[in-house]
C-alpha cells in the first residue's frame, strides 16, 4: 500500500498555500485516506535542517522480507505485483508483557467497525500482548476534535494526529512539550534497535517526528505526493470519453460527462490540482529578483482559480460540492454521480476494497499529470512523512518501551505476518486467497476489519495490492511517471514550522477562495483576498522564510 491518503475531508484548509512547513498533504478541497504532512505552527515559528537534528534520530536499519517486483524509480514507492507464498515473523514476542489494556485514538475515513466482540481485533491483540482498546474518530472531523482535547489534556496513551491538522493548530509545540513522552532516550541511535521495525523506517521521515529538539512522534512515511486526480474509467468507457490532456480537454470533459437527469456530474474538488496544471508552486518560490512570492500570488494560481470557477458557473461540478453542504465526495465518486475528483494515492485501494464486492466493473484511475496547455506539467512533492504518533508524558519508561513495542508491531512491512494480520485478520476466517495467492475479505472480514492498526505508526511505503487486478502496475506506472517532473521545493531537507499567525490566514482565505468559486463573490476580490493575506501576517511569513533559505545559504 502506499500509506493512507487521508481525504475526504468536508473542512477545506489551504495551509498547503502559506508555507513549505506545511507542505503540500492539507492543502485543498478535499483530504484523503492518507499522506503528507505538515510540521505545526509555533508563535514565531522554527526551522532546523534535517541533517542538524541527525543526534535526535532512530539508525536506520533495512528489513526487507520480500524484494519488490517493479522497483521504486528515484524514490518512488517500490512495487509487489503478488503476495508472497511465504509470510516471514518479524515480531517474534508479544510486545506488552505486563498484558496492560492501551488506550489509543486514531482516525478513520469508512465505516467504523464493531469495537466489541470483534475477532479481527482479538487476532491482533493476542500477537500484541495486550487489547488495544481503540477511540476511533470521524477522519473528516477529526481535526476539529483534537483542539478540544489537546486544550483538556485528556488525552490516551497513544495518539495520532495527521501532519494537516497539526499544521491548523497554533502553539502545538507548547502542547507536544507538555503532552507527549521525549522518545529520544528510548529511540535515538543504536537505542532504537530493540525496535527492529521502528528502525527500518527512513530518516527523512523521523526528522518530521521532532518537536523542541526532542524526538516526539513515531512518523508515517509519505510517498511524496499529495494529489492525483482520479477519473471513473468503467463509466467512461460506457460514455465513449477520455482522461484529459490538458484544460480545454477537461472543460470539454464537463459537457460531455454532466447530465442532471441522469444524476451524474463532471467534477467534485479539483481546485488543488488544477493549480498544480496551471504551474503555479506547491508552496513558494522566487521571482527574477530573488524574492519569495507564494503560491497564491502567482498567475498561475491566480489562472487556476479562474479555471475552477469556470467549471463551478457553468454547472459540471456536482450540486453537493457547489452547496458547500459537506456532502462526501468519496461516496458520490464512489456511486458514479460525480466522475472526476483529486484524491491522494491511498483512496484509490481503499475504494476497491469497499466497492468491487458489489460492482465488479469498478474501476477508477488516476489521470496522467498534465501541464494546462498540453506542455511539460509539474508535480508537487510533499514531506517525508505526513502523520504521526505520539505517547502520552507521565506513563513511566517501562511503560512507554511497551507503547513503543505496540507501534514496533504495527510497522511491519509487506510481507510479514504482522502485516497480513492487521490488514487482513486471519486467514480462512476474515479472507481467503485467490488463485493469484492475494487476500480476498471474507463476509466476515468485511464487517470486521478495518484499517485501524495501521494508524497506530507508519511502515515503508509499498504498492502492494495486487488482490485488485492491474492495481500495482498502473500505480507504479503513475508515480514513477510523476516523480520525473516532481518539483523539487525551496525548503527541501530543511523541517519548518511556519508562524502561528500565518496559520491563522489559511482559514479566512480558503473561505473568501469558495465563495469565488461558487460565484458569491468577484473573481477580481481573489486579490483583495490576498492583500488581507498579505497584511495580517503573509509578509511577516514570508521575511521568516526568507530568512530560513538565507540562514541556510539558498
Amino acid at each position: 500500500m502506499t500509506g493512507p491518503e487521508i481525504g475526504g475531508a468536508s473542512r477545506r484548509t489551504f495551509i498547503s498555500l502559506l508555507g513549505a512547513g506545511a507542505a503540500a498533504a492539507a492543502g485543498g478541497v478535499t483530504l484523503t485516506g492518507c499522506s503528507k504532512g505538515g510540521s505545526g505552527s509555533s508563535t514565531k515559528g522554527r526551522a532546523e535542517t534535517e541533517d542538524k537534528l541527525s543526534g535526535l534520530l532512530p539508525k536506520y536499519t533495512a528489513y526487507e522480507p520480500v524484494k519488490p517486483d517493479i522497483p521504486g524509480v528515484d524514490g518512488a514507492s517500490p512495487g509487489f505485483s503478488h503476495y508472497p507464498a511465504e509470510l516471514k515473523r518479524a515480531v517474534p514476542d508479544k510486545m506488552v508483557p505486563s498484558g496492560k489494556e492501551v488506550t489509543a485514538m486514531t482516525p478513520l475515513w469508512s465505516p467504523i467497525p464493531p469495537l466489541t466482540n470483534n475477532s479481527y481485533f482479538d487476532a491482533n491483540n493476542e500477537r500484541i500482548g495486550a487489547p488495544v482498546k481503540f477511540n476511533i474518530l470521524n477522519g473528516n472531523d477529526y481535526g476539529d476534535k483534537l483542539g478540544p482535547i489537546l486544550a483538556a489534556g485528556n488525552i490516551p496513551e497513544l495518539l495520532c494526529i495527521p501532519g494537516w491538522n497539526i499544521s491548523g493548530l497554533t502553539r502545538f509545540a507548547q502542547a507536544a512539550d507538555k503532552l507527549f513522552e521525549d522518545l529520544t532516550p528510548y529511540l535515538a541511535g543504536d537505542k532504537v534497535s530493540a525496535y527492529p521495525m521502528l528502525a527500518n523506517l527512513p530518516t527523512r521521515a523521523w526528522a518530521y517526528g521532532v518537536w523542541n529538539s526532542q524526538l516526539k512522534a513515531v512518523p508515517f512515511p509519505s510517498d511524496g505526493f499529495p494529489w492525483a486526480l482520479f477519473y471513473r474509467k468503467d463509466i467512461f468507457d460506457q460514455l465513449g470519453a477520455e482522461p484529459p490532456k490538458n484544460t480545454d480537454d477537461l472543460l470539454a470533459l464537463g459537457k460531455q460527462l454532466t447530465d442532471p437527469k441522469a444524476n451524474r456530474w463532471a467534477f467534485g474538488g479539483v481546485a488543488d490540482e488544477m493549480a498544480r496544471a496551471f504551474g503555479a508552486p506547491a508552496d513558494w518560490r522566487k521571482d527574477s529578483s530573488g524574492k519569495l512570492v507564494n503560491k497564491i500570488e502567482t498567475p498561475e494560481f491566480a489562472e487556476s482559480v479562474a479555471f475552477v470557477r469556470k467549471l463551478f458557473q457553468s454547472g459540471y461540478v456536482h450540486p453537493e460540492v457547489v452547496a458547500n453542504s459537506g456532502g462526501d465526495e468519496k461516496a458520490l465518486f464512489e456511486g458514479g454521480k460525480l466522475l472526476i475528483r483529486q484524491d491522494g494515492l491511498g483512496g484509490w485501494a481503499e475504494s476497491l476494497q469497499r466497492q468491487l464486492t458489489s460492482n465488479p466493473k469498478f474501476n477508477p484511475q488516476p489521470v496522467a499529470p498534465f501541464a494546462h496547455d498540453g506542455g511539460t506539467p509539474i508535480t508537487w512533492g510533499g514531506d517525508p512523512a505526513g502523520i504521526f504518533t505520539f505517547v502520552k508524558k507521565g506513563v513511566g519508561a517501562d511503560r512507554v518501551k511497551e507503547l513503543l513495542g505496540v507501534l514496533n508491531y504495527t510497522a511491519a512491512p509487506f510481507g510479514t505476518e504482522e502485516y497480513q494480520l492487521y490488514n487482513y485478520g486471519v486467514k480462512g476466517k476474515h479472507y481467503t486467497l485467490e488463485s493469484s495467492g492475494a487476500p480476498k475479505l471474507t463476509p466476515l472480514g468485511q464487517k470486521e476489519v478495518s484499517q485501524t492498526y495501521i494508524f497506530l505508526g507508519g511502515r515503508p511505503t509499498a504498492i502492494t495490492q495486487s488482490e485488485y487486478p492491474g492495481y500495482v502496475q498502473s500505480m507504479c506506472a503513475w508515480e514513477n511517471a510523476a516523480i520525473k517532473v516532481r518539483q523539487k521545493s525551496l525548503f527541501d531537507g530543511i523541517r519548518v514550522e511556519q508562524p502561528a499567525k500565518m496559520a491563522a490566514l489559511a482559514q479566512p482565505f480558503d473561505d473568501a477562495l469558495q465563495d469565488i468559486f461558487r460565484g458569491r463573490r468577484p473573481v477580481s476580490e481573489l486579490q483583495t483576498a490576498i492583500k488581507q493575506w498579505q497584511t495580517n501576517g503573509g509578509n511577516e511569513g514570508r521575511d521568516f522564510y526568507a530568512k530560513v533559505l538565507s540562514d541556510n545559504g539558498r
